[in-house]
């Protein structure tokens, strides 16, 4: 009767174990949550995606990194994909936030990197040694558009804002890290500097810019340009160009300054992801070349994916090489720089 009973018992388990596996299998995830910024992923890859897999995405967004990285820190769960900027990465990787890639479920897509040429595995060293944890997804800088029908003649720098005949006709942004930042690099020093005489320095240079300047505007400057409201302003390509027909591009100028804060947008998958494995496919099919041409066009901003841009139609607003050559990768500030950093952007703001 023992064993009768003990092989009923082994035979139920075996039976609750295969159903539970069973169940497992056949209830598979089908779902995918990405927490990114709007307008962020081309719609056409999120819908080829669906196709192809049968696996939903659900996308929600945040307009700044501190709102994404508080949301995790408070132990928000459910997102799978987040993109991160690089100076957020650092912090993501050291607060456990995020998972170190599996490469091996990603496809081609890091030897499809134009690592190279945009010397991506050297900038990862400031935030993420080795692309272990992040993907690099948006590679540009921030520049100065131009609108030629008013502005002739003019320097491509940030000397720009010292031409007097041009006097509230331009705009820089308002955004204290990019402004402090920029100027610090083009005066020769680190966009994280807390050093007080390379900080009054770079004060000193803004306050004079912001004698010719209209305003520091963040929202508005694209309209502006292309209206003739402002002639020249400090920001970003998409901004501009997005309020423009291709055949009205000829008439402007945007040009990336020596001294220019880059920056990379990358792809993480979160640590906690409850659809870690659609995660993956997610990655490795929008990092296919065929998938990637759609970011590429709809930001015409340098690829990382290599021969993304000759088999385009669209040609880039920002090139590489100017990227390259004329931005840097700004690293995360200490507390202390941050401090002084707001305190001068503060004053800046306020003076007459």
């Amino acid at each position: 009767m023992k064993k009768i009973i003990l092989l009923l018992g082994i035979a139920l388990l075996m039976v609750a174990c295969g159903g539970k596996s069973e169940g497992s299998k056949g209830s598979e995830s089908k779902e995918l949550n990405i927490y990114t910024w709007t307008y962020f992923i081309p719609q056409e890859v999120i819908d080829d995606f669906q196709k192809e897999t049968g696996i939903k995405v659900n996308l929600s967004y945040y307009d700044n990194n501190d709102v994404m990285i508080a949301k995790l820190m408070s132990g928000a769960k459910g997102f799978d994909i987040i993109s991160p900027s690089t100076d957020y990465v650092d912090i993501l990787i050291k607060n456990g936030l995020i998972e170190k890639l599996d490469k091996s479920k990603l496809g081609q897509t890091f030897n499809n990197l134009d690592a190279d040429n945009l010397k991506l595995m050297e900038h990862s060293k400031i935030y993420d040694p080795g692309l272990d944890y992040s993907i690099p997804y948006s590679f540009s800088a921030t520049g100065i558009a131009v609108n030629k029908k008013f502005m002739k003649d003019y320097p491509q720098s940030f000397d720009i804002f010292g031409l007097a005949q041009y006097k509230g006709k331009m705009t820089m942004l308002d955004d204290g890290r990019e402004v402090i930042g920029a100027t610090l690099q083009y005066l020769g020093y680190p966009s994280d500097s807390s050093n007080d005489k390379e900080l009054q320095e770079a004060k000193n240079k803004i306050l004079e810019w912001k004698k010719n300047l209209a305003k520091f505007d963040a929202t508005a400057f694209g309209k502006s340009v292309v209206t003739g409201e402002f002639y020249a302003a400090h920001g970003y390509a998409e901004n501009v160009y997005g309020e423009l027909e291709e055949s009205e591009y000829s008439n402007y100028d945007y040009f990336i300054p020596k001294g220019a804060m880059m920056y990379i947008d990358s792809m993480a998958i979160v640590k906690n992801a409850p659809n870690k494995e659609n995660a993956y496919k997610f990655l490795e099919f929008l990092y296919r070349p065929e998938n990637f041409i759609k970011v590429y066009e709809q930001f015409k901003a340098p690829s990382v994916i290599k021969g993304v841009e000759e088999k385009s139609q669209v040609k880039a607003i920002v090139k590489s090489k100017q990227v390259v050559e004329n931005a840097k990768l700004p690293g995360a500030l200490s507390d202390e720089a941050k401090e002084k950093q707001d305190k001068i952007w503060n004053e800046i703001k306020l003076s007459n």
